[in-house]
């Protein structure tokens, strides 16, 4: 057998785990945009860096692992891990980070106009 032949199931687990932490980029960058007013310009740029960096991730995973040369099963590997992550991080980790922020912010708000109140 060739030698890249049997280290393929090494370098589709390594792709996908690449695949699969990339996507961890994006969920940081929509944490930024929750707490930064001005989201116009500064979501075009951390959405830039992202996606440079995922290329970047890819990359270099790509040229450690598979010695650069391009192949389907680690484009594949990659995408998949990347897509699963995504939806995995959007309905089970943002729903419940959204639903503790605004209980979070209405407590605190609740509370500072109750002392504005009480304070008259």
């Amino acid at each position: 057998m060739l030698y890249e032949t049997l280290s393929q199931p090494l370098i589709f687990l390594i792709m996908t785990i690449s695949g699969f932490m990339s996507g961890f980029l994006f969920d940081i960058k929509d944490i930024f945009l929750h707490f930064i007013k001005q989201k116009n310009i500064i979501s075009q740029i951390l959405l830039f860096f992202a996606v440079f960096f995922t290329f970047f991730e890819y990359f270099l995973t790509n040229l450690w692992t598979n010695f650069g040369e391009l192949r389907f099963f680690t484009i594949f590997a990659f995408s998949i891990a990347f897509f699963i992550q995504r939806f995995l991080s959007k309905n089970f980790l943002a729903k419940p980070f959204l639903m503790c922020y605004n209980k979070l912010k209405e407590k605190y708000h609740g509370r500072k106009k109750r002392k504005m109140v009480e304070k008259v």
